[in-house]
């Protein structure tokens, strides 16, 4: 487990509502259209995809409010004609720890963090974040994900 604190990060964003048994509905579709509305718009793409949850408590169908998120470069053009939003996101401390392989180890590493930070008598705040360095969708074994819970 490190803690840290994440600097504000410039993002083009999807917003929605949902619970994990919708998730799929996002998967790979989302991000798609965000790096092809990045492309179109002209922005340059300046880190991995985000998934951030507000909310979400492991429960299956507890709903909660997803961001799926591209960080972009700041452009001094307003973003008309699109999908998505541009915003900051603010700055995050939180507790991290990465997943080398498939998503289905996701579970596993939250308990280890939760159980880590929980020794520690750090006050999550409802805010977690997966971060996808790497997504193989042929060779999931070859995944690498961060996953940061935010800390107050």
């Amino acid at each position: 487990m490190q803690t840290k604190t994440i600097p504000p990060i410039h993002v083009l964003y999807f917003e929605t509502e949902t619970s994990l048994n919708e998730l799929m509905d996002y998967v790979r579709l989302v991000a798609h259209r965000l790096y092809r509305e990045a492309i179109r718009k002209e922005m340059e793409v300046t880190g991995p995809i985000y998934w951030i949850y507000n909310g979400a408590d492991g429960n299956p169908e507890t709903r909660f409010h997803l961001t799926i998120a591209l960080p972009v470069t700041v452009s001094d053009t307003p973003l008309t004609d699109s999908e998505f939003k541009l915003k900051y996101l603010e700055p995050f401390r939180c507790v991290a720890g990465q997943l080398y392989g498939s998503w289905e180890g996701l579970g596993k590493i939250y308990g280890d963090l939760i159980s880590a930070l929980m020794s520690e008598n750090l006050i999550m705040t409802g805010q977690n974040r997966e971060i996808y360095l790497n997504m193989d969708f042929q060779n999931p074994e070859n995944n690498i994900t961060e996953i940061q819970i935010g800390i107050n």
